[in-house]
């Protein structure tokens, strides 16, 4: 396992918030420290799936910018954009290896994990890296390390998935989207479509009632700027209209998984622009 931790700009985050304080409440209670002794307690982590796709890569740079000490999953370290590359904590595995997926949730120990890693069409990050993983297996390796851990009510994950394949009671209103998801179903891509229907009703119907999880489907993502922000739409009966930029699925995202109020949690989310993006 590689491992390459971020250095001072975790202790310049703490002491733009700390300062150069020396008295606490605590257990550093009457003792002299370092700003970076407190990063633990004052920086969440972020465990992302998938880092090196163009989503995974965004999600990363943002939740930087927001405070968040970052981890990243990835099968090639050297795909992390160099700029980012000294700022987050790398972890070599593959999302097929469901020991290696657990080994990197207990040594993070994250406050939210994103799983920017779907092969789904309609939701997935065009020129994401291939990966072979079952996204149901890999839900279970990481609500079993939350679990062994004891953390499981401490950490959401959030899964970035797509638009054609309902949560159980879901339906799909238009014919025509209906239509184009039965081709993908039964002739395109059947394997991954199982895999999804298992680990929507896993997440669903079977997970422990502990584990906190969001299900954010995208539209067709594009490498363009900003269209505004996307806004979550609970209903199962709701499509995306249109396309969506990745860096405002990255913006979602991040403030997805920072929503400390837990108001999109248990729940599969459409995601349409605050106003119709151009």
């Amino acid at each position: 396992m590689d491992r390459s931790t971020q250095g001072d700009d975790r202790s310049d985050h703490v002491r733009r918030h700390v300062g150069t304080h020396t008295h606490v409440f605590g257990p550093f209670a009457h003792s002299r420290f370092r700003a970076s002794d407190l990063t633990l307690v004052l920086m969440k982590t972020m465990l992302i799936y998938g880092a090196t796709g163009k989503a995974g890569r965004l999600v990363m740079g943002r939740a930087l910018d927001k405070g968040w000490a970052v981890t990243a999953f990835v099968r090639n370290p050297d795909k992390i954009p160099e700029a980012l590359r000294s700022k987050v904590t790398v972890v070599k595995g593959d999302l097929s290896d469901p020991a290696a997926v657990s080994a990197a949730v207990r040594s993070s120990r994250p406050n939210a994990i994103v799983d920017a890693s779907s092969a789904l069409p309609f939701g997935h990050a065009k020129g994401q890296p291939a990966n072979n993983a079952d996204r149901a297996i890999l839900t279970k390796a990481t609500v079993d390390a939350l679990e062994a851990d004891g953390r499981l009510a401490d950490c959401v994950l959030v899964i970035v998935g797509g638009q054609l394949v309902p949560e159980p009671g879901g339906t799909i209103d238009k014919w025509s989207v209906a239509a184009l998801a039965w081709i993908l179903r039964n002739v395109v891509m059947p394997k991954v479509w199982r895999e999804t229907e298992t680990l929507l009703r896993w997440c669903f119907e079977g997970a422990p009632p502990a584990f906190r999880f969001i299900y954010a489907r995208m539209g067709s993502m594009v490498e363009e700027p900003s269209h505004g922000t996307l806004r979550a739409e609970p209903t199962p009966k709701n499509i995306q209209h249109g396309r969506v930029s990745y860096c405002d699925v990255a913006d979602a995202l991040v403030d997805l998984a920072g929503d400390e109020a837990r108001t999109w949690e248990h729940k599969a989310l459409f995601f349409n622009y605050s106003e119709k993006a151009a």
